[in-house]
């Protein structure tokens, strides 16, 4: 099972292994919490919170080695494209068309550029 995560918590990407960080799962629901010493933690970010999100790492690397998670920015020769789930595949899609949806990616030959929430100006075309 790939537990590589990051979440978005409306300012800034918190990583699976970033120091004293722990994510807690209970059904649907999760919370990324921050040890802060002697017990005592702290909540970073929240399902249902309204800005935050979870995102899983894909298990695949683009053509730089760099891995790949949900959200993030395929800038490789075309438009931009998003790295979603549908379905249970990982594909990717065009920023404006939802229905568009492409499972058959040579993800070896992807180049992530950033995701859609530290690097907006990369859409800012797109949109």
């Amino acid at each position: 099972m790939n537990t590589a995560y990051r979440v978005w918590d409306g300012e800034q990407m918190h990583y699976w292994n970033d120091e004293g960080l722990s994510l807690e799962i209970k059904m649907d629901e999760w919370i990324l919490w921050r040890e802060e010493g002697r017990g005592c933690r702290v909540s970073i970010a929240e399902s249902g919170d309204g800005e935050s999100v979870l995102m899983w790492h894909i298990g695949l690397l683009d053509k730089n080695n760099k891995a790949i998670y949900e959200k993030d920015i395929d800038m490789l020769d075309r438009e931009p494209m998003i790295v979603v789930m549908k379905n249970g595949q990982y594909g990717l899609k065009f920023l404006d068309d939802s229905a568009y949806f492409d499972s058959s990616v040579d993800w070896g030959e992807c180049e992530i550029g950033g995701n859609v929430y530290e690097h907006r100006v990369l859409l800012e075309g797109a949109e």
